[in-house]
């Protein structure tokens, strides 16, 4: 073996031992928790608590998580591919992105569609007493819950004004009281 080989193959194991703890010491660790981080918020997302608060993380950190699954894609292609010769992977592949295909098209919405910001936008501005009943409560119904969440509120005012003095928006209070109404 001539001293160059001998170099050569010193150099290779020794990228092999890097690539290898980058993956272990590394990617792995971050996967798990950008995994973790993502399915946690977008359980909060579909519930609908706290979302204005995860929606940012969620969304940034997924990307992280997609960015590391296409790297991992990419490194293991081979393996990926070996994947796909049995019918039973191919035939769960085909079948997981109809599916993913056919709920996103049956529940998403394009620029045309509902956006309940734009909803609660308009009602922070809305008096409470004509706010009320588009949120499905009565104006003293409303002033009631209000109270039991300590927020002053009188039929006269905004959302927004009402919001504003309890450290909220007109959105959140509109939110409030959708909650609370009669189901």
């Amino acid at each position: 073996m001539t001293v160059s080989h001998m170099t050569n193959s010193k150099s290779s194991n020794a990228n092999t031992t890097i690539s290898r703890t980058m993956t272990r010491d590394v990617v792995t660790p971050v996967t798990i928790v950008t995994f973790v981080v993502s399915t946690v918020t977008g359980i909060m997302l579909l519930l609908h608590w706290n979302a204005g608060l995860v929606r940012f993380s969620h969304e940034w950190l997924s990307v992280v998580f997609s960015a590391i699954a296409l790297w991992h894609l990419a490194k293991n292609w081979r393996a990926f591919m070996g994947y796909l010769k049995r019918h039973a992977a191919r035939a769960a592949f085909a079948a997981s992105l109809i599916v993913s295909v056919v709920f996103t098209g049956m529940t998403g919405t394009t620029g045309g569609g509902a956006n309940p910001g734009a909803v609660f936008g308009a009602l922070s501005g809305a008096r409470l007493e004509a706010a009320a009943p588009a949120l499905g409560l009565a104006p003293d119904k409303a002033v009631e819950v209000l109270k039991a969440a300590n927020i002053d509120a009188a039929p006269g005012e905004t959302l927004t004004m009402i919001g504003e003095r309890a450290g909220k928006t007109g959105a959140a209070i509109a939110s409030m009281l959708a909650a609370k109404r009669p189901r």
